[in-house]
């Protein structure tokens, strides 16, 4: 498969945001490495999108960001991937319409 454009849905972005924010308050450095490491395994998946597994949410696949402890959904559309949500692997996965 080739590579698609990168795009993150402002819930991602949002996610993104919040995953920095909690970590900073004990370990910026720490907080600017996972945010590197969720950039990085996102475009990976720009090149390779079928690396991660498919979902029940029709079109929607989740990745881990090894070593950390979060998953990145996306979905294939076209020539672009979107990052849906980034979330901790203990939280629920997000609901259908949260991917809307």
């Amino acid at each position: 498969m080739r590579a698609v454009k990168l795009r993150y849905a402002r819930r991602a972005r949002t996610d993104i945001d919040g995953i920095h924010e909690y970590i900073s308050h004990h370990d910026q450095r720490a907080a600017s490495a996972v945010v590197r490491r969720i950039q990085s395994a996102s475009q990976l998946l720009a090149k390779y999108p079928g690396l991660g597994r498919g979902t029940d949410m029709v079109g929607v696949r989740v990745f881990p960001i090894v070593p950390f402890p979060y998953l990145i959904y996306y979905r294939v559309t076209g020539d672009a991937l979107e990052v849906i949500h980034v979330r901790h692997g203990r939280r629920d996965a997000p609901k259908p319409e949260e991917v809307v």
